[in-house]
């Protein structure tokens, strides 16, 4: 099956978490042909969520990469001026200046150092990135479209998973299937829900700002903050471009309120929503998520938590009396 075993897992994991809004439309709209109707809406739906921000993404990065060669192309002829900031700066003044001038205000020093950069490199990581999303986008429709038939066959698929479960591992297999669906859940909850809603409110400090197109550093910070640690690279390198524009109080201020932000969200919000619903220490869920990753990649933000939620339910199967088992696990939606 070779690179689609990722498009099976994507589109197994998307059909976890999409099952409980598949049943509340199954409630509240019941057309004819529902068992096809409602699955397409589904997946029209989630494809609709990728494609849009994927699109502006590619616009805007076509526009940057033009506005990036005119930039380089002036640079390369009359060098590039000292912003305003640098003789605010209270140390390391004299020492940055020098540097400056010898490297970047003369046309000779931005040669020079274009010429250390090795441009052929830099175009072969360039062809290496444009495969990669060609990759991801065959994943992405191959995913989707795993998803449409787990959710169209999703009743009798869930009846006959029951019933195998429950005869091969009886009442506690139940609990643990109940462990691994909060598990991935809670990940889609507290990694990519929780990453969307801190780029929107890190991304409206970048308009107040005034940062060099904020809604594609804000959507570069949302995609960041789905990994812990992450978000902080993406704050770090919108703040340094406000503060090379010309306002380095306006990106000292933005640095402040985003790591605020992000300390709180993954403190406090992300624990709740990742390890609160199936019990699982956050400490579990962080090891789960960075472990999942180096081994697994993006999918490894699934994977890892659900692996050290069986491991953590394991550890407390072994530890807890049979006659406890059925009060281990809280209630989980099903």
């Amino acid at each position: 099956m070779g690179r689609f075993r990722l498009a099976l897992v994507w589109g197994g994991i998307l059909a976890i978490v999409c099952w409980p809004l598949m049943q509340w439309l199954g409630r509240k709209w019941s057309p004819r042909h529902a068992e096809t109707i409602l699955p397409l809406a589904v997946v029209s739906g989630i494809a609709l969520v990728f494609v849009i921000p994927v699109s502006f993404l590619i616009a805007a990065a076509a526009g940057e990469a033009q506005e990036g060669g005119n930039w380089i192309r002036q640079a390369g002829e009359t060098g590039v001026p000292e912003p305003g900031w640098l003789s605010k700066l209270p140390w390391g003044r004299a020492q940055i200046e020098h540097w400056w001038q010898i490297n970047l205000s003369s046309p000779e020093g931005m040669k020079a150092l274009v010429h250390k950069l090795n441009p052929e490199q830099a175009l072969t990581t360039l062809e290496h990135i444009g495969h990669g999303l060609v990759n991801t986008v065959v994943i992405l429709c191959f995913s989707l479209l795993i998803l449409f038939f787990l959710l169209r066959g999703g009743h009798r698929l869930i009846e006959h998973l029951n019933l195998f479960i429950l005869r091969l591992l009886g009442a506690r297999g139940q609990m643990a299937q109940k462990q691994l669906v909060g598990a991935v859940r809670g990940a889609m909850a507290g990694l990519v829900l929780v990453g969307l809603a801190e780029g929107v409110i890190i991304g409206v400090s970048y308009i107040i700002a005034g940062a060099p197109q904020p809604l594609l550093l804000g959507l570069f910070t949302a995609f960041a903050s789905m990994i812990p640690m992450v978000g902080g690279v993406a704050v770090a390198i919108s703040a340094l471009l406000i503060a090379i524009k010309g306002s380095l109080g306006a990106g000292i201020a933005v640095g402040v309120f985003g790591f605020v932000v992000l300390f709180l969200a993954d403190h406090f919000i992300r624990p709740v929503l990742i390890g609160g619903s199936i019990r699982l220490p956050f400490v579990w869920v962080l090891l789960g998520i960075l472990g999942g990753i180096e081994t697994w990649g993006l999918s490894g933000l699934f994977i890892g938590p659900v692996l050290m939620a069986l491991a953590h339910l394991i550890w407390r199967f072994g530890s807890t009396r049979a006659n406890g088992a059925g009060r281990m696990v809280g209630h989980q939606p099903e």
